[in-house]
C-alpha cells in the first residue's frame, strides 16, 4: 500500500488539438487530448453528412446546394472549436474539393463564413495521413493501408514498416454508387459491371506494387460501418471496431443480406444508418475487390486514420516505432489522464518479464503473450486511481476501455485478465464463454499463468530477484540482491510459493524463507 500511495501523482495539465476532416460523403471534427510521450486520443467527436460529391456538375464541380451544406456544417464545428476553447484546429478538405474545378470558391466561402482555412490534401498527402494514423496504433510492416472514402480510395504501400509508395483511386463508396447503381437495390448486371471496373484498376495497381502485403489494414467510415454490423450480428464480446478482423466470408454474407434490401431498410441494420445506407455497397465491392487482388482473406479494421495522423504529425510524433514502445506511450497517456505514475509498473514488469524467460519451458509463450503481460505489469495498479481495495479489478477495466495501441483485441484482453488475476483472484465464470471466440479454452490458462507471473513479480521485485530453473526445470529457485527483510511485505515465501506451486506445478526454493 506504502509503495502505491509514492506512486500516485499530480496530473499533467491538458493539452488539446482539434481537426476537421471534409470528405466527399461525411465531415468530422474531433478534438484531441495529447500527452507527453506523443499519443493523442480523441475526447470529443461530432460529424455531419454534407455529401460535397453528390450530384456534382457535369462537369465535375460542386453543386449550389453541397457547397451550402459543406459551409454550414463547417459553421458548425467552427463554434464548436470556440466553445471547447482549443488552441488550435488543423482542417483539411480531400477527395470532392480536390477534384471539383469550383473546389477552390468552396475554400473561399468556408473561410469568408467561418474564419477556417481549409487545406485541400493531395492523394499522396491523403494516404501519407492514412499511414501516420495507423502506424500510431499498430507495429506495421510490409502491409498495405487502404483507405476507403466517399470519393476516393488511398492504399499505401509499407515495407519494413515505413511508407513506400501510395497510389489514389477514384473508387470512393459515393462516387461508384452514383455511377454504377441506378436502381435500389441495384441490378445483377449494376453489380457486375461495378466489380469488373473495380477489379481493373486494382489489378494494376497490386501489380504495380509488386507482389501480395502481409496484411490489410482497412480505414474510413464505410469498413467501420461494416465491421460494426457484423459485430452486432454476430454478437462479438468486444463493441469496439479497433483491432476487429472483416474476413471475405464476412463481406460475402454483408454483401447478400444487404445488397437484397432497399436503402431504407438497410438504414435499419445497427452499424449501417441513414449515413452509409445508399453507398454501403459499391464499399463492400472495393474491399471484396482488395481481398482478392491482396490475395489475401481478411481486412484488420483500424480505428485510427487520416485525423490521429494530422494529430500525431502536429505533436511530432516519432513513428513507426515497434508495437511495444506504441504500448508504453499509450500507458504513459493513461498515467497523465489518471493521475497514477508507472515507475513502479515497470520495476514489476523487469521482474515478471525475466520470471517469464525462465518459465517458458513450462508455458510455450511467444511474443505476443510477452507483450501482454508487460502492459498488465505496466498498468497493474492503475485502478488504484478509482478505488484501492478493488484496484486489481479497475485496473483490468481500464486496460479494455483505454485506448492502448499496439496490441492486437486478443493481446488486449490478456493483459486485462492478468491484472485481474495478479491478487490471486479466481477467474470470472463469465470469462469462458463471454470472451469466445477471441480467447479460447487455452488462452484462460494462460492468463492464469501470466496472472500467476505478476502476482509474484510484484511480491519480489523490491529485493531485485534472480530466477532460475533446476532440479531437472521442476524447482524454481529464487535468489536476491537486496536484503530481504526489510523489502518484502510479511508472508511473502508463502505468496511466491502458492501460485507457483497452484499454477505451475512447481516446487519452490527461496533463500532464509
Amino acid at each position: 500500500m506504502e509503495d502505491r500511495a509514492r506512486d500516485a501523482s499530480s496530473p499533467r495539465a491538458r493539452s488539446t488539438l482539434g481537426v476537421i476532416d471534409v470528405g466527399s460523403n461525411t465531415a468530422r471534427f474531433v478534438a484531441f487530448e495529447t500527452s507527453s510521450a506523443g499519443t493523442v486520443r480523441a475526447i470529443y467527436e461530432t460529424k455531419d453528412v454534407p455529401r460535397l460529391g453528390l450530384d456534382p456538375e457535369s462537369d465535375g464541380s460542386l453543386s449550389s446546394e453541397a457547397i451550402a451544406r459543406g459551409v454550414a456544417t463547417v459553421r458548425r464545428f467552427a463554434r464548436l472549436i470556440r466553445t471547447l476553447e482549443l488552441p488550435k484546429t488543423l482542417a483539411v478538405a480531400t477527395s470532392a474539393v480536390r477534384d471539383a474545378p469550383n473546389g477552390p470558391r468552396f475554400i473561399r466561402e468556408v473561410e469568408e463564413a467561418t474564419g477556417v482555412l481549409l487545406q485541400v490534401l493531395s492523394g499522396a498527402e491523403e494516404a501519407r495521413y492514412a499511414y501516420l494514423g495507423v502506424a500510431g496504433a499498430w507495429e506495421l510492416r510490409n502491409d498495405i493501408v487502404l483507405d476507403l472514402g466517399g470519393g476516393s480510395l488511398q492504399l499505401a504501400e509499407v515495407r519494413s514498416g515505413r511508407l513506400h509508395n501510395s497510389v489514389s483511386l477514384p473508387l470512393g463508396a459515393l462516387r461508384l454508387s452514383q455511377r454504377f447503381f441506378a436502381h435500389d437495390p441495384p441490378k445483377r448486371r449494376e453489380w457486375d459491371e461495378l466489380r469488373g471496373h473495380v477489379r481493373t484498376a486494382l489489378t494494376s495497381t497490386f501489380e504495380a506494387f509488386g507482389g501480395s502485403p502481409g496484411r490489410l489494414f482497412g480505414i474510413g467510415g464505410t469498413i467501420r460501418s461494416l465491421a460494426r454490423a457484423t459485430i452486432e450480428l454476430r454478437e462479438w464480446p468486444v463493441r469496439r471496431v479497433h483491432g476487429y478482423t472483416l474476413y471475405d466470408h464476412d463481406l460475402e454474407a454483408l454483401a447478400e443480406l444487404l445488397g437484397e434490401m432497399p436503402a431504407a431498410k438497410r438504414r435499419a441494420i445497427p452499424g449501417i444508418g441513414g449515413d452509409r445506407a445508399d453507398v454501403v455497397l459499391a464499399g463492400i465491392v472495393v474491399l471484396e475487390e482488395l481481398v482478392e487482388a491482396a490475395k489475401t482473406d481478411r481486412i484488420v479494421v483500424s480505428g485510427t486514420g487520416i485525423r490521429e495522423g494530422i494529430a500525431l504529425e502536429a505533436v511530432g510524433a516519432k513513428l513507426p516505432v515497434p508495437a511495444e514502445e506504441l504500448a508504453e506511450r499509450s500507458v504513459v497517456a493513461a498515467a497523465e489522464s489518471f493521475s497514477f505514475r508507472v515507475d513502479h509498473g515497470r520495476a514489476v514488469a523487469d521482474t515478471a518479464m525475466a520470471l517469464f524467460e525462465t518459465l517458458r519451458p513450462r508455458h510455450g509463450a511467444g511474443p505476443s503473450e510477452a507483450l501482454a503481460l508487460r502492459v498488465a505489469a505496466w498498468m497493474h495498479d492503475a485502478g488504484v486511481a478509482i478505488d484501492l481495495w478493488n484496484h486489481s479489478h479497475h485496473s483490468a477495466y481500464l486496460i479494455q476501455n483505454y485506448p492502448l495501441w499496439g496490441l492486437d483485441q486478443r493481446e488486449v484482453l490478456l493483459a486485462s485478465m492478468a491484472t485481474y488475476l495478479h491478487e490471486g483472484d479466481d477467474p470470472p465464470s463469465q470469462w469462458k464463454k463471454g470472451y469466445l471466440p477471441i480467447i479460447r479454452p487455452a488462452d484462460l490458462e494462460l492468463a492464469m499463468r501470466l496472472g500467476a507471473i505478476l502476482e509474484v513479480a510484484e511480491i519480489v521485485t523490491p529485493a531485485r530477484p534472480r530466477f532460475s530453473l533446476v532440479g531437472q526445470g521442476r524447482t524454481l529457485s529464487v535468489s536476491f540482491s537486496a536484503p530481504t527483510d526489510t523489502t518484502l511485505p510479511p508472508r511473502w515465501a508463502e505468496k511466491v510459493r502458492k501460485p507457483m506451486e497452484r499454477i505451475f506445478g512447481l516446487e519452490v526454493r527461496l533463500p532464509h524463507a
